[in-house]
């Protein structure tokens, strides 16, 4: 049976003062992928917003789930908005909009634009059409999909011709047996009507026209008998089935500023006399190095004074793009190279982690994603996982640079709230993928994938919902015997942070999110430990370390902090198939919160990266970090257990004998929680559960064992408890002050 483990945290609430400057002025490469917000309540939830023609001052909106051309503007680009530092908010389009189309299938194959989804979120049914992923041609997008049993490739373009602007779709068509209806443009206005319409045309121009508008469009290599038609006041163009391949292309222009006769007589000559079709499935295969600069920040090692050594690898100050770094992913090529996802959608290549190298060596290696928080790399292919899928980046050329963004999944449902954030990615022993998706703040659920832990099968085919309940999932780690771990927040219906212990189709507590279930459970898997709000806020990812190295620490779990900017040692105990336990601090200091954490495979060190967004005690925007076990006495507990009567914690070091079993150099206390439909929960007594506050415990008595590390401390006895803390006063047997806190949970006692 495979277990998961969960952490729970309240995170992400109230914003540093910044404002959006960061993203408005940042250079986010050639697309974007985002939620985008268009004219009026225009949503497109998958976004993927593309430059045209460099300098040209125009734009598309792709929406790799209907797989049509939300938007297409001329002006500026995409506004960013300052709320929470850029997140809360969604982007808007810049510039002015030339032409749109309505919420539905960009493609279908049954001649009609009707929605088969049942509701406005995640992708059409594969067997209709499936977005298969971008090519990177220099600045130049091509877009990948399939329509029915046919490829697409379908690069967007812009042009002036005779001094008007025109839309470009260059086009290739695969062979098929479907007959195909393609989407180009809603038409506004009463009366709309085709003109000029000749069936069968290889070149040529239409007319559309309305009482409110005029639009010209030219085409270029249809294939004989397309179709112009107009359904639910879209411009469609009707494509038989094929037995061979087809290229060519539309162009589309608002009204001309002159005679509208005069212009199509001049687009049609244009077409004719000038204009290319682009052969895309040769074009796909081209590339080009678009961020040539790679940038150097120093490797600052820490002292070696105590167990752990923690080396600041510090980001870059500035870059040439102004990209806004802030880190959510990370895994490694090699014990040299690492690759680090930006929330603001980069994926960076750092080099100079091997060796005696004082130097980083930092390259931009992907752009555009949406909100990368998540890498995981499986037999050297790169998966990184953004709020609309996992991509899994290719580098064809071996330049340093992805370009071609596969997309390996894209099954999950994305809403506009920000509060879903898609997290972790990670793999268990048969090479499933787990991720999951928070629930939206305020708790009003839209979607049957807010607040689901998801597994996606080895071959990115299928994506299944695994476990319900969830908040703010921050943090997740895949340990012996696929014991998978997660990080969530206190929030409504959860009490307070806490580490969880998932099976599959289990429910972790917050009803609004219970979509496995007909009915609401009335009972939540209990947590390995609850985590008070005070100590962390926001727990990160659990790292299971591995590696003789690393001493007393191997084969323990850690857990990192966005919150409190820390990292903790996890203590679990096993009680008749109950894996309880508890927390204590390490004592390290960071700059940044801490967001992900992992164990290089290659060098068996400890590596950190993170952000400081809001709600947090960093104070740098990103951080990046390895932690080296010297060897050196940790003097920390290493293990709890409990009994029915005491409570035994072993200390990875001799510790004084006096203070040791001196019953006043502890103090321990303890409480519950409520589970309640509000945020978080107040202390609650044990003795009287009407009562807020915390119990005293009272200590009878402590022995020492003989190897001089493990304390039994007597209390008469042990009862199931929500919250315990025990707080010690000691000495190492060597002097040195051993002070620290431990909060645990005990649901069972031998």
């Amino acid at each position: 049976m495979k277990h998961i483990f969960v952490t729970l945290s309240l995170g992400f609430m109230l914003a540093h003062p910044l404002n959006a400057a960061n993203m408005n002025e940042m250079d986010h490469g050639p697309f974007v992928s985002w939620t985008i917000r268009g004219e009026g309540d225009s949503v497109t939830y998958k976004g993927l917003a593309i430059k045209l023609n460099a300098g040209a001052g125009a734009a598309v909106l792709f929406d790799t789930d209907l797989l049509r051309y939300s938007a297409a503007w001329t002006g500026d680009f995409l506004q960013w908005y300052p709320e929470r530092d850029g997140l809360e908010r969604n982007p808007t389009i810049a510039g002015t909009i030339s032409f749109s189309n309505g919420a539905g299938p960009g493609w279908s194959t049954d001649g009609t634009l009707r929605d088969p989804r049942d509701m406005p979120y995640g992708p059409l049914p594969k067997p209709q059409g499936h977005y298969s992923g971008l090519y990177r041609t220099g600045s130049e997008t091509i877009l990948s999909y399939t329509v029915g049993d046919r490829t697409v490739l379908d690069s967007p373009d812009f042009a002036t011709i005779d001094a008007e602007g025109y839309f470009i779709r260059h086009i290739h068509l695969g062979p098929g047996h479907s007959n195909t209806l393609l989407r180009l443009a809603k038409v506004s206005g009463k009366d709309a009507r085709i003109s000029s319409s000749k069936p069968g045309q290889d070149v040529g121009t239409i007319k559309v026209r309305s009482e409110s508008s005029n639009r010209l469009v030219g085409f270029i290599g249809l294939p004989e008998n397309a179709n112009w038609k107009l359904i639910d006041q879209h411009l469609c163009l009707s494509l038989p089935a094929s037995q061979d391949a087809v290229n060519f292309s539309l162009l589309q222009g608002n009204e001309p500023t002159g005679l509208l006769n005069t212009h199509q007589g001049q687009l049609k000559n244009h077409l004719e006399k000038v204009f290319t079709v682009k052969d895309l499935s040769a074009k796909q295969r081209e590339n080009g190095t678009l961020w040539k600069e790679r940038l150097s920040s120093p490797l600052r090692r820490g002292n070696d004074r105590g167990a752990l050594a923690v080396d600041t690898l510090t980001v870059p100050r500035s870059n040439p793009w102004k990209s806004w770094i802030r880190f959510g992913g990370l895994d490694f090529l090699s014990a040299d190279q690492a690759l680090l996802g930006s929330i603001s959608g980069d994926v960076w290549l750092v080099s100079g982690l091997d060796g005696d190298s004082k130097t980083l060596s930092w390259k931009r290696f992907a752009t555009g994603l949406y909100q990368p928080l998540g890498i995981k790399i499986v037999d050297k292919q790169i998966y990184v996982l953004g709020r609309d899928q996992i991509t899994r980046l290719h580098d064809r050329n071996q330049d340093g640079e992805a370009d071609f963004y596969e997309n390996f999944n894209n099954d999950s449902m994305v809403a506009e709230n920000f509060h879903s954030f898609t997290l972790n990615l990670e793999t268990d022993s048969e090479g499933n993928f787990y991720y999951a998706q928070g629930a939206p703040w305020p708790p009003r659920v839209t979607t049957p994938h807010q607040g689901i832990l998801f597994r996606v099968s080895p071959d990115g085919a299928h994506l299944e919902s695994y476990a319900d309940g969830l908040r703010g999932p921050n943090g997740m780690a895949i340990g012996p015997n696929d014991m998978i771990t997660y990080s969530d927040n206190e929030g409504h219906w959860l009490p307070t942070c806490s580490l969880q212990l998932i099976r599959k189709g289990g429910f972790h507590g917050m009803k609004p999110t219970a979509h496995l279930h007909k009915t609401v459970p009335e009972e939540f898997e209990q947590p390995i430990c609850w985590i008070p709000h005070a100590i962390d806020n926001s727990p990160g990812d659990q790292i299971w370390i591995n590696s003789e190295k690393w001493g007393p620490l191997n084969g323990k779990m850690l857990l990192t902090s966005y919150g409190k900017s820390s990292l903790s040692l996890v203590l679990t105990e096993n009680v008749n198939g109950t894996i309880q336990g508890g927390t204590v601090k390490l004592p390290l200091r960071f700059r940044s919160g801490l967001i992900r954490g992992r164990q290089n495979r290659f060098d068996d060190h400890l590596y950190l990266c993170g952000l400081s967004v809001w709600q947090t005690t960093g104070v740098i925007p990103a951080g990046f970090y390895r932690v080296r076990y010297t060897g050196k006495p940790l003097n920390t507990p290493i293990d709890l257990q409990t009994s029915d009567s005491s409570i035994r914690l072993t200390f990875s070091d001799p510790i004084n004998r006096a203070l040791a079993t001196d019953p006043d150099s502890y103090n321990i206390e303890q409480w519950n929680y409520r589970w309640i439909d509000r945020y978080g929960s107040p202390h609650y007594s044990v003795s009287d559960p009407e009562k807020e506050g915390q119990d005293q415990v009272e200590i009878h008595s402590v022995s020492l064992s003989e190897d001089g590390k493990t304390v039994s401390i007597n209390v008469g006895s042990v009862i199931p408890v929500m919250q315990m803390k025990i707080a010690y006063n000691l000495e190492t047997a060597d002097g040195a002050r051993l002070r620290n806190e431990i909060y645990n949970t005990i649901h069972r006692t031998p």
